[in-house]
């Protein structure tokens, strides 16, 4: 049966197939840009199977050794390779339907050993790497996450019920189950505004998940209020982008803060988020083990984005996301609620990238 994915999971095996017949990404501004100068990848890890590790050695220019648990299995030679990548990036451009088939990219599998479309999905990087340029020269495996920008935007942050934030509502002068039964498309905007109408004050009071909330409290004390007036400037209503955002934000008086203080603590939390703090995980605040971002642009050009270029890396990641609406009923938010005689509303976070 032939393999089947999404435009997504293509990408990651496209950047792959190119690696193997590149061996270098070009380094990126903040617009995706290259910027003339570029990363050299040395060798590729991968672990598809149980007890069997693949280490692809880029060594030499126009091959690819292929190692098996510290056992060489093949050179494969990558004559014609990129040609290939090619008519596999315009079948992944193309596809109209959410998963497809690319026999092409399928045959070329077994010629590098490869069992699987995309890395496992316990590992937090897409893929494992050494590289090296005219600054660096790393000897231990670092870790990067891919971005396809063909097809649908990704999330930055998956949505979980670990991402609700707290608010509490005073004031209000309404029937609750009145402003629970608004069921329109744009209902938990709907249901704020409302709250706000009957004379409802909302109050950010804390989040749902402390592993997150001290997270947060890792990057900067103030994070978790910051991130709290940021999502609930979007749910009444305002633009969906980091940037307008905190422009709101700023506007609002609530923070002892000028703007671009708040922007710097807005892009250094994406940044993070970026690079594998997750809601349900503690995080120690060692970003070591990871190198960076790889970008597949709309036209197939390949871009990276490494941690000791991070302002271009933060820049990036800034002018490129938004918030955006999950499912209510999956993540259990945007109705009103009652506890120890106080009502409240929970509103989640997710974080999409706008292309």
């Amino acid at each position: 049966m032939s393999l089947t994915a999404n435009k997504g999971e293509w990408s990651e095996l496209y950047v792959l197939y190119s690696l193997f017949a590149d061996h270098k990404i070009a380094a990126a501004n903040n617009n995706l840009e290259p910027t003339g100068h570029f990363y050299n990848f040395l060798k590729i890890f991968r672990n598809d199977n149980p007890g069997e590790h693949i280490t692809y050695d880029l060594s030499e220019a126009d091959k690819v050794s292929i190692i098996s648990n510290r056992a060489p299995i093949r050179i494969v030679s990558t004559d014609g390779l990129s040609e290939k990548t090619k008519r596999i990036f315009n079948r992944i451009q193309n596809a109209d339907e959410a998963a497809f088939e690319i026999y092409e990219a399928e045959r070329l599998m077994p010629v590098f050993s490869l069992s699987k479309i995309k890395a496992n999905s316990g590992q937090k990087s897409d893929i494992i790497a050494t590289i090296k340029d005219d600054i660096i020269s790393e000897t231990e495996p670092y870790g990067f996450s891919i971005k396809s920008r063909v097809g649908c935007p990704s999330t930055l942050l998956n949505a979980s019920t670990g991402t609700n934030f707290i608010y509490k509502i005073s004031g209000l002068n309404t029937d609750v189950h009145q402003i629970n039964a608004i069921s329109t498309r744009s209902k938990v905007r709907d249901r704020l505004k409302e709250i706000i109408r009957c004379g409802g004050q909302i109050t950010s009071v804390g989040m749902t998940s402390k592993i997150f909330a001290d997270n947060l409290k890792t990057i900067d004390t103030q994070m978790p209020q910051i991130v709290a007036e940021i999502l609930l400037a979007y749910y009444l209503g305002c633009p969906n982008t980091m940037n307008e955002l905190c422009n709101m934000v700023f506007k609002s008086t609530k923070f002892d803060l000028t703007e671009p203080q708040i922007i710097s603590k807005v892009r250094n939390f994406l940044k993070i988020i970026a690079l594998g703090m997750v809601p349900q995980s503690e995080w120690n605040d060692r970003l070591s083990s990871y190198g960076g971002y790889i970008v597949v642009r709309e036209d197939g050009v390949l871009v990276c984005y490494h941690l000791y270029n991070e302002d271009a890396f933060k820049d990036y990641l800034f002018e490129n996301t938004k918030l955006d609406t999950p499912s209510t009923t999956r993540h259990k938010f945007g109705s009103i609620y009652e506890k120890n005689g106080d009502i409240f509303i929970n509103l989640n976070l997710q974080i999409r990238f706008t292309k």
